[in-house]
């Protein structure tokens, strides 16, 4: 019975979004270059370079040099081995969902157990700290709130992998690791995943938008609760709409928070396909939003008022 409704209300939504293209057709062109302006403009810029440099590394098998001097400390405080350090470096370095990506890499490759994978899965989600710093402080006016907010995110993950941390150090196997290749075919390796990645990022931050943008013609809401609908299908889109709060800066932080450590939902179907070629589990992925979330909102009702 319970797939039967399932099958109905997806049937229900596409016959929605399928009306929304005819009767609208304007609105889904407009949507269209939205989406790629936002890409144009916030993401591409801040992401490709650290996705490039991230995948040459990992193409390198450099992982172990260059976590070396800080597989220590993460081994002590999250139980890391030092390919996990290198993951969890760079998910902070590239943004998400490079955490998700570099993951399922490392684990196709053997380097880490798929109990270890579960566990990145669940506090390797960060945002872009050029994407915090400039495109969100820009959209903020308030470079301080930005640096509030980027600290938020970054401060919630650390604890959530505190929290959930293994209870031993999962031994490190380098019986897979090959010898470093030549730089130019692990560069264009690299170029090609980093666009492999943003290309379906691009995809799926046109179709939600889009979605969001047929749901709220069919079921008009106020302003408000417009920009939290939007943010929750999509989290650039969302962002930038905060602009209207900007007379309320803690909503407005509050808003930019929120739709960062939740990701959205085209961040969610980006993790699921980062992941879609292993075992590993979604849900300990979304699980880790909702712990995150509740933990991050603290953390900034705590300190706003530093500000």
């Amino acid at each position: 019975m319970k797939k039967k409704y399932k099958h109905w209300l997806l049937f229900f939504i596409f016959f929605l979004l399928y009306l929304g293209i005819f009767l609208f057709p304007s609105l889904i062109i407009e949507t269209g270059i939205q989406a790629l302006t936002l890409f144009k403009e916030r993401l591409f810029p801040s992401i490709f370079p650290f996705f490039v440099l991230s995948f040459l590394l990992l193409n390198l098998n450099f992982a172990s040099s260059i976590s070396r001097l800080f597989a220590p400390l993460l081994r002590g405080v999250f139980h890391l081995s030092t390919s996990s350090s290198f993951l969890f470096l760079m998910s902070i370095i590239s943004g998400f969902p490079s955490g998700a990506k570099y993951t399922a890499l490392l684990y196709q490759k053997k380097q880490i157990s798929k109990a270890t994978g579960n566990y990145l899965l669940l506090f390797t989600h960060y945002a872009n700290p050029l994407f915090v710093l400039g495109s969100c402080s820009l959209i903020l006016q308030n470079h301080s709130l930005a640096i509030l907010i980027f600290f938020c995110q970054l401060i919630s993950n650390f604890l959530l992998g505190f929290f959930f941390r293994p209870k031993e150090v999962e031994e490190e196997n380098t019986s897979f690791v090959k010898e470093t290749s030549s730089v130019l075919p692990c560069l264009s390796e690299a170029i090609n995943q980093a666009m492999e990645v943003l290309l379906f990022m691009l995809g799926s931050i046109t179709f939600f938008l889009f979605v969001s943008k047929i749901f709220l013609v069919f079921f008009p809401l106020p302003p408000f609760l417009q920009i939290l609908v939007t943010g929750i299908f999509d989290m650039t889109s969302g962002i930038a709409m905060t602009q209207e709060l900007s007379f309320l800066p803690f909503l407005q932080g509050l808003c930019v928070l929120t739709f960062l450590v939740f990701g959205g939902f085209s961040v969610h179907l980006q993790v699921k396909n980062a992941i879609k070629k292993t075992d590993l589990s979604y849900r300990f992925f979304f699980l880790g939003r909702i712990l995150q979330l509740g933990i991050a909102i603290l953390l900034f009702v705590s300190l706003y008022p530093l500000l």
